[in-house]
């Protein structure tokens, strides 16, 4: 169970919670129980939150890049063009647009293999950080229940020495 729904269950929990009918209080402490949904909600990593960036911008750089490399090409053909109208040069001009071309096309290769490289490198350091941290909460998450739970036991143990000692009179 991932640890945004623990804190739904948990903040079920205290929501869904009956009253004691003497005293109106709770069987568990509500604003007690609340500040540690807060604290596991703030324990959530924001390397999570970030993976999400790191996508996103491995995705614009690997857009700009191809732009980039578009537009290259797209200047490199227009000066090919450009050469190729002068007959004297034809052949020159027309050597240069494929190498303009070609150096066009490595370099768009080498930017887009560069960003990949990097947009990879961050998002696989921010998922093992994440993980991590994902994991330190989930930890987090069960020693709080475990507690919660031997508190809720303890108060129906209390509830329960109560009745029987109600029912025997004292």
């Amino acid at each position: 169970m991932e640890i945004i729904e623990l804190i739904d269950s948990l903040e079920e929990l205290v929501v869904e919670a009956r009253r004691l009918p003497v005293g109106g209080n709770l069987v568990i402490d509500r604003k007690r129980l609340l500040d540690v949904i807060d604290q596991l909600r703030l324990a959530i990593p924001p390397d999570i939150r970030q993976a999400t960036q790191v996508l996103e911008r491995q995705t614009q750089i690997t857009q700009e890049s191809k732009e980039q490399a578009a537009r290259t090409l797209n200047e490199a053909e227009h000066m090919r063009e450009k050469m190729l109208q002068d007959a004297s040069i034809f052949r020159e001009a027309e050597e240069r647009g494929q190498k303009v071309i070609m150096d066009a096309q490595a370099k768009a290769r080498q930017t887009i293999a560069e960003a990949d490289t990097v947009a990879a490198a961050h998002l696989s350091e921010a998922a093992e950080a994440a993980a991590n941290q994902l994991s330190d909460a989930d930890e987090y998450a069960l020693k709080v229940l475990q507690r919660l739970q031997e508190q809720v036991q303890a108060t129906l143990n209390a509830v329960s020495e109560s009745t029987e000692q109600l029912k025997t009179g004292r």
